[in-house]
Protein backbone atom coordinates (compact mmCIF):
# COMPACT_ATOMS: atom_id res chain seq x y z
CA UNK A 1 0.00 0.00 0.00
CA UNK A 2 2.90 2.59 0.84
CA UNK A 3 4.84 1.47 -2.05
CA UNK A 4 1.23 2.79 -4.35
CA UNK A 5 0.78 6.03 -2.61
CA UNK A 6 4.43 6.84 -2.98
CA UNK A 7 4.19 6.21 -6.76
CA UNK A 8 1.70 8.37 -6.79
CA UNK A 9 4.02 11.44 -6.39
CA UNK A 10 6.89 12.72 -8.67
CA UNK A 11 10.50 11.54 -6.68
CA UNK A 12 11.58 14.18 -4.88
CA UNK A 13 15.18 15.45 -6.75
CA UNK A 14 18.50 15.70 -4.92
CA UNK A 15 19.35 19.22 -6.82
CA UNK A 16 17.97 22.66 -6.22
CA UNK A 17 15.47 24.77 -8.73
CA UNK A 18 18.75 26.73 -9.68
CA UNK A 19 21.08 23.74 -10.23
CA UNK A 20 17.78 22.04 -12.39
CA UNK A 21 17.60 25.37 -14.74
CA UNK A 22 21.53 25.82 -15.00
CA UNK A 23 22.31 22.02 -16.27
CA UNK A 24 19.55 22.24 -18.74
CA UNK A 25 20.13 25.38 -20.04
CA UNK A 26 23.55 24.84 -20.46
CA UNK A 27 22.42 21.58 -22.03
CA UNK A 28 20.29 23.30 -24.92
CA UNK A 29 22.73 26.18 -25.06
CA UNK A 30 25.38 23.81 -25.84
CA UNK A 31 23.37 21.88 -28.05
CA UNK A 32 22.40 24.54 -30.35
CA UNK A 33 26.13 26.00 -30.09
CA UNK A 34 27.18 22.74 -31.38
CA UNK A 35 24.97 22.65 -33.98
CA UNK A 36 25.60 26.53 -35.37
CA UNK A 37 29.34 25.85 -34.95
CA UNK A 38 28.96 22.53 -37.20
CA UNK A 39 26.92 24.70 -39.61
CA UNK A 40 29.53 27.23 -39.88
CA UNK A 41 32.06 24.60 -40.66
CA UNK A 42 30.41 22.38 -43.28
CA UNK A 43 29.53 25.46 -44.96
CA UNK A 44 33.26 27.68 -44.63
CA UNK A 45 35.80 24.71 -44.05
CA UNK A 46 37.17 27.74 -41.52
CA UNK A 47 38.65 26.64 -38.70
CA UNK A 48 39.19 30.71 -37.91
CA UNK A 49 35.77 31.75 -38.53
CA UNK A 50 34.24 28.44 -36.05
CA UNK A 51 36.90 29.64 -32.85
CA UNK A 52 35.94 33.35 -33.46
CA UNK A 53 32.10 32.46 -33.65
CA UNK A 54 32.62 30.20 -30.43
CA UNK A 55 34.78 32.86 -28.71
CA UNK A 56 31.82 35.68 -29.35
CA UNK A 57 29.38 33.52 -29.05
CA UNK A 58 30.23 32.21 -24.83
CA UNK A 59 29.18 35.44 -23.36
CA UNK A 60 26.23 35.73 -25.16
CA UNK A 61 25.18 32.10 -24.26
CA UNK A 62 26.00 33.44 -20.56
CA UNK A 63 24.07 36.31 -20.77
CA UNK A 64 20.99 34.36 -22.28
CA UNK A 65 20.72 31.44 -19.50
CA UNK A 66 21.44 33.75 -16.58
CA UNK A 67 18.24 35.86 -17.74
CA UNK A 68 16.35 33.03 -18.67
CA UNK A 69 17.06 31.32 -15.16
CA UNK A 70 16.28 34.62 -13.70
CA UNK A 71 12.79 35.25 -15.42
CA UNK A 72 12.07 31.36 -13.87
CA UNK A 73 13.35 31.82 -10.24
CA UNK A 74 11.60 35.54 -9.98
CA UNK A 75 8.34 34.19 -9.43
CA UNK A 76 9.08 31.67 -6.55
CA UNK A 77 11.36 34.91 -4.96
CA UNK A 78 8.01 36.97 -5.40
CA UNK A 79 5.93 33.94 -3.65
CA UNK A 80 8.39 33.24 -1.28
CA UNK A 81 8.51 37.02 0.29
CA UNK A 82 4.89 36.85 0.64
CA UNK A 83 4.80 33.62 2.63
CA UNK A 84 7.36 35.28 5.06
CA UNK A 85 5.14 38.26 5.28
CA UNK A 86 1.59 36.09 5.88
CA UNK A 87 3.82 34.03 8.67
CA UNK A 88 4.38 37.10 10.81
CA UNK A 89 0.90 38.89 10.26
CA UNK A 90 1.67 41.31 7.81
CA UNK A 91 -0.32 41.42 4.93
CA UNK A 92 -0.17 44.29 3.50
CA UNK A 93 2.03 43.40 0.86
CA UNK A 94 0.65 43.36 -2.83
CA UNK A 95 1.83 40.47 -5.10
CA UNK A 96 2.57 41.76 -8.42
CA UNK A 97 2.83 38.34 -10.90
CA UNK A 98 5.44 38.13 -13.50
CA UNK A 99 3.33 36.51 -16.05
CA UNK A 100 -0.07 37.84 -16.88
CA UNK A 101 -1.40 34.70 -17.97
CA UNK A 102 -0.58 31.05 -17.15
CA UNK A 103 0.06 28.77 -13.93
CA UNK A 104 2.24 31.10 -12.76
CA UNK A 105 -0.07 34.19 -12.95
CA UNK A 106 -3.13 31.97 -11.30
CA UNK A 107 -0.39 31.07 -8.67
CA UNK A 108 0.01 34.54 -7.37
CA UNK A 109 -3.66 35.52 -7.55
CA UNK A 110 -4.20 32.98 -5.54
CA UNK A 111 -1.88 33.64 -2.87
CA UNK A 112 -3.17 37.22 -3.16
CA UNK A 113 -6.60 36.07 -2.33
CA UNK A 114 -5.49 34.06 0.73
CA UNK A 115 -3.52 37.03 2.26
CA UNK A 116 -6.69 39.11 2.00
CA UNK A 117 -9.13 36.67 3.15
CA UNK A 118 -6.49 35.86 6.23
CA UNK A 119 -6.43 40.03 6.42
CA UNK A 120 -10.09 39.74 6.98
CA UNK A 121 -10.16 36.83 9.74
CA UNK A 122 -7.12 38.58 11.40
CA UNK A 123 -8.97 41.95 11.74
CA UNK A 124 -12.50 40.49 12.99
CA UNK A 125 -9.89 38.08 15.48
CA UNK A 126 -8.05 41.71 16.36
CA UNK A 127 -11.98 43.05 17.01
CA UNK A 128 -12.98 40.25 19.19
CA UNK A 129 -9.99 40.37 21.01
CA UNK A 130 -10.24 43.85 21.93
CA UNK A 131 -13.85 43.84 23.05
CA UNK A 132 -13.09 41.00 25.40
CA UNK A 133 -10.03 43.33 26.54
CA UNK A 134 -11.96 46.26 26.91
CA UNK A 135 -14.90 44.17 28.92
CA UNK A 136 -12.30 42.62 31.13
CA UNK A 137 -10.71 46.27 31.88
CA UNK A 138 -14.08 47.12 32.24
CA UNK A 139 -15.31 44.63 34.85
CA UNK A 140 -15.52 45.79 38.65
CA UNK A 141 -14.27 42.13 39.65
CA UNK A 142 -10.53 41.44 39.71
CA UNK A 143 -9.42 39.09 37.09
CA UNK A 144 -6.27 37.56 36.69
CA UNK A 145 -4.56 35.62 33.81
CA UNK A 146 -2.28 32.67 34.99
CA UNK A 147 0.22 30.30 32.99
CA UNK A 148 1.37 27.10 33.95
CA UNK A 149 3.50 27.72 36.17
CA UNK A 150 0.86 30.14 38.56
CA UNK A 151 2.22 33.00 37.10
CA UNK A 152 0.16 36.08 36.25
CA UNK A 153 0.38 36.81 33.20
CA UNK A 154 -2.69 39.72 33.05
CA UNK A 155 -4.84 41.45 34.79
CA UNK A 156 -7.67 44.56 34.92
CA UNK A 157 -7.87 47.71 36.44
CA UNK A 158 -10.14 45.94 39.50
CA UNK A 159 -7.01 44.00 39.97
CA UNK A 160 -4.61 46.69 40.62
CA UNK A 161 -7.54 48.36 42.91
CA UNK A 162 -7.30 45.04 45.12
CA UNK A 163 -3.65 44.67 45.55
CA UNK A 164 -3.32 48.50 45.59
CA UNK A 165 -0.76 48.80 42.79
CA UNK A 166 -0.42 48.25 39.20
CA UNK A 167 -1.08 44.91 38.20
CA UNK A 168 2.09 44.75 35.78
CA UNK A 169 4.45 45.22 38.90
CA UNK A 170 3.59 41.78 39.32
CA UNK A 171 3.81 40.34 36.70
CA UNK A 172 5.29 37.34 36.17
CA UNK A 173 4.95 36.77 39.71
CA UNK A 174 4.06 33.88 41.55
CA UNK A 175 -0.05 33.99 42.09
CA UNK A 176 0.71 32.58 45.61
CA UNK A 177 1.93 35.87 46.65
CA UNK A 178 -1.53 37.78 46.07
CA UNK A 179 -2.83 35.05 48.30
CA UNK A 180 -4.17 32.32 46.25
CA UNK A 181 -3.63 28.85 46.67
CA UNK A 182 -4.86 25.99 44.41
CA UNK A 183 -6.67 23.15 46.09
CA UNK A 184 -7.76 19.83 44.71
CA UNK A 185 -8.09 21.83 41.39
CA UNK A 186 -9.78 24.12 43.28
CA UNK A 187 -8.97 27.92 43.90
CA UNK A 188 -8.78 29.66 47.53
CA UNK A 189 -7.85 32.58 49.40
CA UNK A 190 -4.88 32.27 51.93
CA UNK A 191 -6.82 34.57 54.44
CA UNK A 192 -10.63 34.24 55.89
CA UNK A 193 -11.47 37.55 55.58
CA UNK A 194 -10.69 37.58 51.84
CA UNK A 195 -12.11 34.23 51.59
CA UNK A 196 -15.41 35.35 53.04
CA UNK A 197 -15.51 38.70 50.82
CA UNK A 198 -14.53 37.38 47.16
CA UNK A 199 -15.99 34.29 45.89
CA UNK A 200 -13.57 32.47 42.69
CA UNK A 201 -14.67 31.44 39.51
CA UNK A 202 -11.87 29.62 37.49
CA UNK A 203 -11.54 28.42 33.74
CA UNK A 204 -9.06 27.05 31.80
CA UNK A 205 -8.16 27.46 28.25
CA UNK A 206 -5.69 26.34 26.01
CA UNK A 207 -3.43 28.59 23.40
CA UNK A 208 -0.46 28.17 21.27
CA UNK A 209 1.63 29.85 24.26
CA UNK A 210 0.21 26.70 26.30
CA UNK A 211 -2.21 26.01 29.24
CA UNK A 212 -3.82 29.03 30.94
CA UNK A 213 -6.61 29.84 33.92
CA UNK A 214 -8.59 32.42 33.94
CA UNK A 215 -9.71 33.60 37.38
CA UNK A 216 -12.30 36.09 38.11
CA UNK A 217 -12.93 37.37 41.72
CA UNK A 218 -16.36 38.45 42.65
CA UNK A 219 -17.05 40.69 45.40
CA UNK A 220 -20.02 38.99 47.47
CA UNK A 221 -20.01 41.31 50.45
CA UNK A 222 -21.92 43.81 48.88
CA UNK A 223 -24.32 41.78 47.82
CA UNK A 224 -24.85 39.96 50.98
CA UNK A 225 -24.78 43.60 52.63
CA UNK A 226 -27.88 44.90 49.90
CA UNK A 227 -29.57 41.10 50.67
CA UNK A 228 -29.21 41.93 54.70
CA UNK A 229 -30.76 45.46 54.12
CA UNK A 230 -33.45 44.84 51.99
CA UNK A 231 -34.60 42.07 54.74
CA UNK A 232 -34.24 44.63 57.29
CA UNK A 233 -35.95 47.07 55.60
CA UNK A 234 -39.12 44.62 54.66
CA UNK A 235 -39.28 43.41 58.42
CA UNK A 236 -38.84 47.57 59.69
CA UNK A 237 -41.74 48.17 56.74
CA UNK A 238 -44.07 46.02 58.07
CA UNK A 239 -43.24 46.47 61.91
CA UNK A 240 -43.27 50.60 60.92
CA UNK A 241 -46.76 50.15 59.85
CA UNK A 242 -47.72 48.13 62.54
CA UNK A 243 -46.54 50.02 65.26
CA UNK A 244 -47.68 53.37 63.79
CA UNK A 245 -51.09 52.42 63.66
CA UNK A 246 -50.85 51.17 67.33
CA UNK A 247 -48.84 53.69 68.83
CA UNK A 248 -50.82 56.95 67.03
CA UNK A 249 -53.86 55.79 68.98
CA UNK A 250 -52.33 55.19 72.40
CA UNK A 251 -50.32 58.44 71.68
CA UNK A 252 -53.43 60.68 70.95
CA UNK A 253 -55.38 58.75 74.06
CA UNK A 254 -52.43 59.41 76.88
CA UNK A 255 -52.04 62.99 75.64
CA UNK A 256 -55.77 63.52 76.12
CA UNK A 257 -55.96 61.97 79.31
CA UNK A 258 -52.95 63.30 80.58
CA UNK A 259 -54.71 66.84 79.70
CA UNK A 260 -57.41 66.21 81.68
CA UNK A 261 -55.87 64.54 84.47
CA UNK A 262 -56.17 66.17 88.19
CA UNK A 263 -53.83 62.99 89.69
CA UNK A 264 -50.26 63.77 89.62
CA UNK A 265 -49.08 60.41 89.78
CA UNK A 266 -51.41 59.47 86.94
CA UNK A 267 -50.37 62.48 84.79
CA UNK A 268 -46.56 61.54 84.99
CA UNK A 269 -47.33 57.95 83.66
CA UNK A 270 -49.46 59.18 80.92
CA UNK A 271 -46.45 61.44 80.04
CA UNK A 272 -44.17 58.89 79.89
CA UNK A 273 -46.38 56.54 77.51
CA UNK A 274 -46.76 59.46 75.31
CA UNK A 275 -42.78 60.27 75.43
CA UNK A 276 -42.15 56.33 74.77
CA UNK A 277 -44.55 56.28 71.96
CA UNK A 278 -42.46 59.45 70.31
CA UNK A 279 -39.03 57.48 70.86
CA UNK A 280 -40.07 54.61 69.25
CA UNK A 281 -41.79 55.79 66.62
CA UNK A 282 -38.30 58.25 65.89
CA UNK A 283 -36.26 54.84 66.39
CA UNK A 284 -38.05 52.98 63.76
CA UNK A 285 -38.20 55.98 61.67
CA UNK A 286 -33.80 56.43 61.70
CA UNK A 287 -33.78 53.05 59.89
CA UNK A 288 -34.97 54.51 56.90
CA UNK A 289 -31.80 56.51 57.32
CA UNK A 290 -29.29 54.02 57.10
CA UNK A 291 -30.28 52.30 53.51
CA UNK A 292 -31.43 56.17 52.03
CA UNK A 293 -30.11 56.79 48.20
CA UNK A 294 -29.00 60.08 48.67
CA UNK A 295 -28.18 62.77 45.35
CA UNK A 296 -24.43 63.27 45.59
CA UNK A 297 -23.14 66.54 45.07
CA UNK A 298 -19.98 66.17 44.75
CA UNK A 299 -17.09 68.41 45.52
CA UNK A 300 -13.40 68.77 46.24
CA UNK A 301 -12.89 68.73 49.89
CA UNK A 302 -9.89 70.55 51.87
CA UNK A 303 -9.11 67.80 53.90
CA UNK A 304 -6.90 69.61 56.49
CA UNK A 305 -9.77 72.75 56.88
CA UNK A 306 -12.50 70.33 57.05
CA UNK A 307 -10.64 67.55 59.75
CA UNK A 308 -9.53 71.00 61.67
CA UNK A 309 -12.96 72.05 61.33
CA UNK A 310 -14.66 68.64 62.82
CA UNK A 311 -12.04 68.04 65.60
CA UNK A 312 -13.16 72.19 66.96
CA UNK A 313 -16.09 69.96 68.42
CA UNK A 314 -13.86 67.98 70.88
CA UNK A 315 -11.45 69.99 72.07
CA UNK A 316 -10.22 68.37 74.25
CA UNK A 317 -8.46 65.33 71.53
CA UNK A 318 -4.86 65.49 70.65
CA UNK A 319 -5.14 65.54 67.38
CA UNK A 320 -1.92 64.20 64.29
CA UNK A 321 -2.23 64.52 60.87
CA UNK A 322 -0.08 63.36 58.07
CA UNK A 323 -2.06 64.36 54.86
CA UNK A 324 -0.15 63.40 52.01
CA UNK A 325 -3.11 64.10 50.03
CA UNK A 326 -4.79 67.38 50.39
CA UNK A 327 -7.88 66.96 48.35
CA UNK A 328 -10.94 64.06 48.29
CA UNK A 329 -13.54 64.35 45.80
CA UNK A 330 -16.91 63.67 48.27
CA UNK A 331 -20.45 65.21 49.06
CA UNK A 332 -19.10 67.46 51.55
CA UNK A 333 -22.17 67.65 54.01
CA UNK A 334 -22.39 63.38 53.74
CA UNK A 335 -18.75 63.34 53.92
CA UNK A 336 -18.64 66.07 57.48
CA UNK A 337 -21.33 63.74 58.79
CA UNK A 338 -19.13 59.92 58.69
CA UNK A 339 -15.95 61.85 59.74
CA UNK A 340 -17.99 63.54 63.09
CA UNK A 341 -19.49 60.02 63.52
CA UNK A 342 -16.12 58.19 63.39
CA UNK A 343 -14.34 61.00 65.24
CA UNK A 344 -17.12 60.62 68.27
CA UNK A 345 -17.44 56.61 68.00
CA UNK A 346 -13.45 57.03 68.32
CA UNK A 347 -13.45 59.69 71.67
CA UNK A 348 -16.26 57.53 73.04
CA UNK A 349 -15.11 54.47 72.56
CA UNK A 350 -11.73 55.12 74.12
CA UNK A 351 -13.01 57.16 76.98
CA UNK A 352 -15.10 53.97 78.10
CA UNK A 353 -11.20 52.27 78.96
CA UNK A 354 -10.94 54.34 81.43
CA UNK A 355 -8.25 57.09 79.94
CA UNK A 356 -8.51 59.21 82.78
CA UNK A 357 -4.72 59.51 82.88
CA UNK A 358 -3.90 59.45 79.27
CA UNK A 359 -4.97 61.82 76.45
CA UNK A 360 -7.23 60.59 74.22
CA UNK A 361 -5.33 60.92 70.67
CA UNK A 362 -6.42 60.70 66.71
CA UNK A 363 -4.46 60.50 64.25
CA UNK A 364 -5.49 61.04 60.69
CA UNK A 365 -3.83 59.89 57.49
CA UNK A 366 -4.39 60.27 54.21
CA UNK A 367 -2.54 58.58 51.31
CA UNK A 368 -2.80 57.28 47.45
CA UNK A 369 -3.29 54.06 46.31
CA UNK A 370 -3.65 53.34 42.59
CA UNK A 371 -7.56 55.10 41.24
CA UNK A 372 -8.65 55.79 44.71
CA UNK A 373 -7.55 58.10 48.02
CA UNK A 374 -7.13 56.44 51.61
CA UNK A 375 -8.06 58.52 54.70
CA UNK A 376 -7.24 56.49 58.06
CA UNK A 377 -8.51 57.70 61.08
CA UNK A 378 -6.88 55.95 64.74
CA UNK A 379 -7.49 56.30 67.88
CA UNK A 380 -5.48 55.11 70.90
CA UNK A 381 -8.02 53.30 72.92
CA UNK A 382 -8.12 49.45 73.46
CA UNK A 383 -10.01 48.59 70.32
CA UNK A 384 -12.74 46.68 68.66
CA UNK A 385 -13.71 44.02 71.01
CA UNK A 386 -17.08 42.18 69.20
CA UNK A 387 -15.61 43.38 65.01
CA UNK A 388 -18.22 40.65 63.65
CA UNK A 389 -20.91 43.20 64.87
CA UNK A 390 -19.61 46.59 63.88
CA UNK A 391 -22.10 46.82 61.22
CA UNK A 392 -25.59 45.16 62.83
CA UNK A 393 -28.05 47.65 62.58
CA UNK A 394 -29.00 48.61 66.47
CA UNK A 395 -26.33 46.94 67.98
CA UNK A 396 -24.93 49.20 69.91
CA UNK A 397 -22.41 48.76 73.24
CA UNK A 398 -23.14 52.13 74.95
CA UNK A 399 -25.37 53.24 77.53
CA UNK A 400 -27.31 55.12 75.03
CA UNK A 401 -26.30 54.73 71.82
CA UNK A 402 -28.57 53.57 68.81
CA UNK A 403 -27.02 51.40 66.63
CA UNK A 404 -27.35 53.08 63.44
CA UNK A 405 -23.82 55.33 63.51
CA UNK A 406 -21.39 52.94 61.50
CA UNK A 407 -24.37 51.52 58.98
CA UNK A 408 -24.89 55.36 58.05
CA UNK A 409 -21.33 55.73 57.61
CA UNK A 410 -20.67 52.58 55.60
CA UNK A 411 -23.88 53.61 53.57
CA UNK A 412 -22.58 57.10 52.61
CA UNK A 413 -18.96 55.79 51.50
CA UNK A 414 -20.34 53.07 49.20
CA UNK A 415 -22.86 55.58 47.74
CA UNK A 416 -19.59 57.45 46.72
CA UNK A 417 -18.26 54.09 45.09
CA UNK A 418 -15.51 53.50 48.63
CA UNK A 419 -15.47 51.17 51.34
CA UNK A 420 -15.52 51.70 54.91
CA UNK A 421 -13.65 49.23 57.30
CA UNK A 422 -12.89 49.16 60.76
CA UNK A 423 -9.68 46.99 62.63
CA UNK A 424 -7.94 46.79 65.21
CA UNK A 425 -4.37 48.13 64.22
CA UNK A 426 -1.37 45.89 64.70
CA UNK A 427 1.04 46.48 67.40
CA UNK A 428 -0.89 48.92 68.73
CA UNK A 429 -3.78 49.48 71.10
CA UNK A 430 -6.36 51.06 69.52
CA UNK A 431 -8.83 50.71 66.27
CA UNK A 432 -8.66 52.02 62.70
CA UNK A 433 -11.24 53.07 60.34
CA UNK A 434 -10.12 53.27 56.32
CA UNK A 435 -12.06 55.51 54.19
CA UNK A 436 -11.19 54.31 50.47
CA UNK A 437 -12.93 57.21 48.43
CA UNK A 438 -12.46 56.57 44.44
CA UNK A 439 -10.55 59.33 42.02
CA UNK A 440 -13.22 61.48 40.04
Amino acid sequence: MENEQSNNFPSMSPLSLEQWLNRVLFSVNFILLFFILLSTWLISRSVLLVVTIFIFSLPLVAFLTENIKNKLIQPYFGLLTSLESIKVDDYSFKTIPVFSKGVSAQLFHEVGNLAQLLRQKKRLFDEKDLLVHSLIKQLDSPVLLIDEQNKLVYGNQALSNWINKDWRLMRLTPIKSLGLSQLENEWCFDDTEQAQRFKIRSSSFKDQSGQHQLLMLTDISSELRKMQSQSWQQVVRVLSHEIKNTLTPIQSLAQTLAQFSQVPDQKEALNVIVERSQNLTEFVQQYSQMTQVYSLNLKEIDLKNTLSKMCMLHPDLVVKNKLDVKYITADPILFEQVLLNLITNAKQASSLQGMDNEKITISFNSYQIVGFTMLEISDNGSGIQNSDNLFVPFYTTKQNGQGIGLVLCRNIIEQHGGQLTLVNKVNEKGAKACIKIPNK
